[in-house]
Formats: structure tokens, C-alpha cells, sequence
């Protein structure tokens, strides 16, 4: 059986359960736990997935002159991608201008990003040994070392070709751990999708139906407008929904999941597998986007906060608020890297923060459906990775083609 198979009946049977199923704190607490552990074994091979793919593909990409073009490439799409849907979230708010939701009078300490010299610290510790052995919730420190010994492989290929060989050995035993593990991943989506409904039954979402309308309608008009037409008229003129059918599974996982280093690993085999994306192209980009590509999460916090300021003005949104928010969106959705769960809460908290003027505790308004924020974020991550690696990979000519009916 396909594993988008396995995934799709996996999200089914978790939605019937997580609508019936008594939403109690012991139901809760218990689910939570499971949800927390199956998120965890999921992601129990990515770290070193990541590292020895990265490590590889940058030596296999120096090897063939193509570092500059491939990276070059990858960076651009994640600005460019950023930029876009962050438009794409700003124009929709503007246009629909969603109702105002009632100012709660609750308060709470806000989620902040690390500071700068914080990230710098931890991606460069004193010791290089300690980029191996974090803490599992930072993927950056291990994907700047692999790329940096990647790209210091070749200097002398009689000395440097037994490391390698290892290397490239352990990159394929992890990527055969991690394919048993997204194999039978649609035992745990029963998990996730059970929690993730149960905990929106906690809240009233009534007062947030028109933004989660919105949502709705940008993710659907980026994944079947946006990026088909981009994929139809930067590469071959192709069936440009191809891309889409190879990644179901990811993209559901991502959704339910709200974890994009969760969805990581299960892009590592689509996009293989599926999508045939090379190692070297896909190991940049799944890793970097990862880390600073949350496109789809800076469109829902850009969207979210303006909704915030909607609701705290009796003014329309002005041509510079909506300016600064682009700008402020695109940056801080760079840093999100360190809060891989809470992406959406973590940069609209923080956009609030250096906004200031009154509604420095103004997510809150948003706390009810915050994991329906994170998700569509996620999802419309994962899809823009996928895409850019398809991209990528066609424009360089090294993406081999794989049979609709061969799709995993």
C-alpha cells in the first residue's frame, strides 16, 4: 500500500475518533503524550538524516561545480517564496477585511525569538562537538557543520574519499530507517489527527470563521494557482500539478502535525522517491528550508497580525502598516528555525512585541486557534519545499523522472 494511502486512512480514522472522543483532561493528557512521542519518532532520524545527506550532497555538489548555482538558486526561491505569499496573506486580509475579534482581557508573558547573538553563539559553540549533540529543537548548528565539512571533502580525494564512503554509507542506513519509520507513520497520524481535532473542540471558533476562510482560500489559491503557474512557465511547460499528487503524505503530516521538522523527513523520501530529486539538491533545500523557508508560516502571521491590528483599531489598515508588516514578516520568518512547533504564534507574538503602541499583547486575541495556525503554516511549508526542490533540481537538469504509477 502507498503511503499517502496509509497516511490519508491514518488522518480519517483520527478525525472520527478525535470528534467523539470525550474531550476530558485525562483523554487529553493522554493523547498529548502520545501525540508528543509519536512526534518524537518521527523525527528520530532526521539529525543525523540531515547531517550526512547535507554533508554529501555539498561535496557532491562542489565535485561538480554546481554549489554556486544550486545555492544561489535555493536562496532566492526561499526569499522570493516569502515574499510572495506574505503578499498573497496581506492583499486577502485588505480585500475580505475579516471581523474584528473581541480584545480578551487574560494576559501572558509573550513568546520571543532568541536574540541574534544568542543563534550565533549556538551555531558556532566553543566546542564543534556540541553541534552534534543538541538538543534536537535546533537543526541549524548541524546543517551549517555539515555543510562546512561537505564543502571540505575534496580538497585531496586520496586522504578525504575513505570519509566519503562512510559518509555516504551512513546516509543510506539512515535513509532506510527513516523510510521504515515513514512507512508505518499511518499508525501515528490516528494519534495526531485524534489531538489536533480534540483540541480545537476546546475553544469557540465561531468568532474566527472569516479568517479561517481566508486561510483557506490562500492556501488553495498558492497551491493551485501560485506555484503551478510557476512550475508551468520557469521549467518544461509540464503537467503542473504533478508535484502536488507526490506530496500528499508530506503535506498531510505537516497539516496535522504542525511540525515542519516532522514533515522533513517525510519530504526526504517523496521528494526522492517521488518527485526524483537528487540528493544534492534536495538535502540543501529541505534542510534549509527547514529552517528559514517557513513561507507558508510568514502568510498566516502576516495575516494574523493584521487582524490583530484590525481589531484593536477602528482604522483601516494603512499602506505603511501593511509595508512594515511585509518587511518585518519576511525577517522574522528567517529566525523561526529555533520554535519549529509554534512558528505562526511565535512571529505574530513577536511582531506584536516590536510593533508596540498598545498591542504588544494583542496575539493573544489569536490563542483560540492557534494550532489551525501553525498547520495551515506548515502545510503551505512543506509544499513551497517540495516545490523549490522540483524547481531547483529540473532548472540544473539532475532531476531523474519517476512514473506517476511508481510514486510511493
Amino acid at each position: 500500500m502507498k503511503i499517502w494511502i496509509k497516511i490519508l486512512v491514518g488522518s480519517i480514522l483520527g478525525i472520527l475518533l478525535g470528534l467523539f472522543l470525550p474531550t476530558g483532561p485525562k483523554s487529553m493528557e493522554v493523547l498529548s503524550f502520545l501525540s508528543r512521542f509519536f512526534i518524537q519518532i518521527g523525527r528520530y532520524v532526521l539529525f543525523p538524516l540531515v547531517f550526512f545527506s547535507l554533508a554529501v550532497g555539498t561535496f557532491q555538489l562542489k565535485r561538480e561545480r554546481m554549489i554556486l548555482p544550486a545555492y544561489a538558486r535555493i536562496v532566492l526561491y526561499l526569499l522570493a517564496s516569502c515574499l510572495i505569499l506574505v503578499v498573497v496573506g496581506i492583499v486577502s486580509v485588505l480585500i475580505f477585511s475579516p471581523q474584528r475579534i473581541p480584545i480578551p482581557a487574560a494576559q501572558e508573558s509573550a513568546i520571543r525569538l532568541p536574540g541574534l547573538r544568542e543563534t550565533l553563539l549556538e551555531i558556532f559553540p566553543s566546542n564543534l562537538f556540541q553541534a552534534l549533540v543538541g538538543s534536537g529543537q535546533v537543526l541549524i548548528p548541524l546543517a551549517v557543520l555539515a555543510f562546512i565539512l561537505g564543502a571540505n571533502l575534496n580538497f585531496d580525494p586520496r586522504l578525504t574519499s575513505p570519509v566519503v564512503e562512510l559518509f555516504d554509507s551512513l546516509n543510506r542506513i539512515f535513509y532506510h530507517i527513516n523510510s521504515l519509520v515513514c512507512e508505518l507513520f499511518g499508525f501515528a497520524m490516528i494519534v495526531l489527527c485524534a489531538y489536533f481535532l480534540m483540541t480545537l473542540r476546546q475553544y469557540e471558533l465561531r468568532l474566527f470563521r472569516q479568517i479561517l476562510v481566508i486561510l483557506t482560500i490562500d492556501a488553495a489559491l498558492v497551491v493551485f494557482a501560485v506555484y503551478p503557474l510557476l512550475l508551468y512557465f520557469l521549467c518544461d511547460r509540464e503537467n503542473p500539478y504533478k508535484w502536488l499528487y507526490a506530496l500528499i503524505a508530506p503535506a498531510a503530516v505537516g497539516f496535522f502535525s504542525g511540525d515542519p521538522y516532522l514533515a522533513a523527513t517525510l519530504l526526504a523520501k517523496h521528494g526522492y522517491e517521488n518527485l526524483g530529486v537528487p540528493r544534492r539538491i534536495g538535502s540543501g533545500v529541505y534542510s534549509l528550508f527547514a529552517v528559514f523557508g517557513r513561507a507558508g508560516t510568514a502568510m498566516v502571521s502576516a495575516a494574523g497580525f493584521l487582524l490583530v491590528l484590525k481589531s484593536y483599531s477602528t482604522l483601516e489598515v494603512s499602506f505603511l502598516q501593511a509595508l512594515w508588516t511585509i518587511l518585518f514578516t519576511v525577517l522574522i520568518s528567517l529566525a523561526l528555525g529555533s520554535v519549529p512547533g509554534l512558528g505562526a504564534y511565535v512571529a505574530i507574538s513577536t511582531l506584536c512585541g516590536l510593533y508596540g503602541r498598545g498591542i504588544q499583547e494583542g496575539y493573544l486575541i489569536l490563542k483560540p486557534i492557534v494550532p489551525l495556525l501553525v498547520s495551515f503554516g506548515v502545510f503551505l511549508d512543506v509544499l513551497s519545499s517540495g516545490f523549490t526542490s522540483l524547481l531547483v533540481a529540473r532548472q540544473l537538469k539532475v532531476r531523474r523522472e519517476v512514473d506517476i504509477y511508481d510514486f510511493v
